[in-house]
């Protein structure tokens, strides 16, 4: 058998890293954070937890980059021609994606909605997550602010708990939940 090439490795290492990280996201969003050792995640994965340090440095690095992936895939949702003058359209498809992200990894969301009810594990990355949502309100604040809206930030901070509401409400009732009706009453008071 010849040695690996690169690309074999680097491949390799990738699939690792995706199984290590799907793998501790579904134990993070069942067991939480705080109750989910390493040594628990890589017995899951079929990995020695050595391993596990050979690709992530600690729990909380581990954590940091479950977290960074949603956030990516949620920051992909906004798209924005002009910020000065934002279109209902757009504002339309960044709910309608992020509902979509929501019923495509309900665990993911699992996890989100249980960091930031716990102040000590959300700390770790308060400032990151803040930051990128702060871009989202802002965009909203915009949004209504050009639509004549009296008080534009209320808006934007009332349609964003109300997500948040909608989430938390769906990851504990997804068979039930109605989540196409309610993303149609959010479009509706853009």
């Amino acid at each position: 058998m010849s040695p690996r090439t690169k690309k074999q490795f680097n491949a390799i290492r990738k699939e690792k890293e995706s199984l290590i990280l799907q793998t501790a996201l579904s134990m993070f969003a069942s067991k939480g954070f705080e109750s989910t050792p390493v040594s628990a995640i890589a017995k899951e994965a079929g990995i020695s937890k050595g391993l596990m340090y050979n690709y992530f440095e600690s729990k909380e690095d581990l954590l940091r980059k479950i977290l960074h992936e949603g956030m990516d895939d949620f920051m992909e949702t906004l798209k924005i021609e002009d910020p000065n003058r934002i279109k209902k359209p757009e504002l339309e498809y960044f709910i309608r994606q992020n509902f979509h992200l929501l019923a495509k990894n309900p665990d993911y969301y699992k996890l989100y909605f249980s960091l930031i009810l716990q102040p000590k594990v959300f700390s770790i990355l308060e400032n990151e997550m803040m930051a990128i949502l702060g871009s989202f309100i802002n965009a909203f604040v915009n949004y209504f602010e050009q639509k004549g809206e009296k008080n534009p930030y209320v808006k934007a901070r009332y349609m964003f708990a109300v997500f948040d509401g909608v989430g938390m409400h769906y990851i504990s009732d997804i068979d039930n939940f109605p989540l196409e009706e309610v993303e149609k009453m959010i479009i509706d008071q853009l």
